[in-house]
């Protein structure tokens, strides 16, 4: 197999095609039988041969004396039809690219501090070493005597194994019963606002994951509940809020 016939093959020629099509531009014009001689390809290969050719514009066909005559066409039509596959390769490309990076939004809800404690501890594996997690809104003294104290030992040992920093936004009103358990913690950095944008949830921002979790703070007469959503929209907007509070 000649170089010539080896390219055509990798433009999506079939070797019989490549043979004819090559004949054929040696020839310039011919029937089927001088074909058929040159190739040494059956008649009903040529044949087929012929019929995919005519189909791709890269040969014409007409009748000369009542016979099937074949001629080539300019072969800068084969650089024409690959740039033409390009742009419609460009253009899928393009399109499943979009598909793949288009997430579909994932919402679950967690209730009570086992289901709590895994899901942050899931999470925290998710982020890269020495990376940083985002809290807006600290809860209470009953959020800490209800989930976080029976919780802390474990969830911290997960953060500090992974040298994670959590950055948080809390409220002045709960700053004193809070710094109590986060002052021993070296992997936090906290700011407050005014007490009276104190609301009973908060959110939590993992952007490598990303998920935002809506915690709605536990008390006496409820468990925790956390409503995990996987949005990097979402996470994108809660960063973006973050940032300007911690700004201010």
């Amino acid at each position: 197999m000649n170089k010539t016939t080896n390219d055509l093959m990798k433009l999506g020629f079939s070797e019989n095609d490549a043979t004819v099509y090559l004949a054929l531009a040696e020839l310039k014009t011919a029937t089927s039988n001088p074909l058929i001689t040159n190739t040494g390809l059956h008649r009903s290969l040529v044949y087929t041969s012929l019929e995919h050719l005519v189909a791709r514009k890269l040969i014409s066909e007409f009748e000369t004396k009542g016979k099937k005559t074949f001629s080539i066409v300019s072969p800068d039509i084969l650089v024409e039809e690959f740039e033409e596959k390009q742009k419609i390769a460009e253009s899928v490309s393009k399109n499943i690219k979009h598909k793949m990076s288009a997430e579909t939004q994932e919402i679950t809800i967690h209730k009570g501090n086992d289901e709590y404690l895994a899901l942050l501890t899931s999470l925290i594996k998710q982020l890269p070493n020495g990376g940083t997690k985002y809290i807006i809104g600290s809860g209470g003294e009953d959020f800490m005597e209800e989930t976080m104290r029976p919780i802390w030992k474990k969830y911290h040992n997960a953060i500090d194994g992974a040298k994670i920093t959590i950055k948080m936004i809390g409220y002045k009103n709960q700053k004193e019963s809070f710094q109590k358990e986060t002052e021993r913690e070296g992997s936090y950095k906290i700011k407050y606002l005014d007490t009276s944008t104190e609301n009973p949830a908060g959110i939590h921002v993992y952007p490598e994951a990303g998920v935002v979790l809506n915690i709605i703070y536990s008390n006496r007469e409820q468990p925790v509940t956390a409503i995990k959503i996987k949005d990097q929209n979402l996470v994108k907007g809660y960063l973006n809020l973050f940032n300007t509070l911690w700004g201010n």
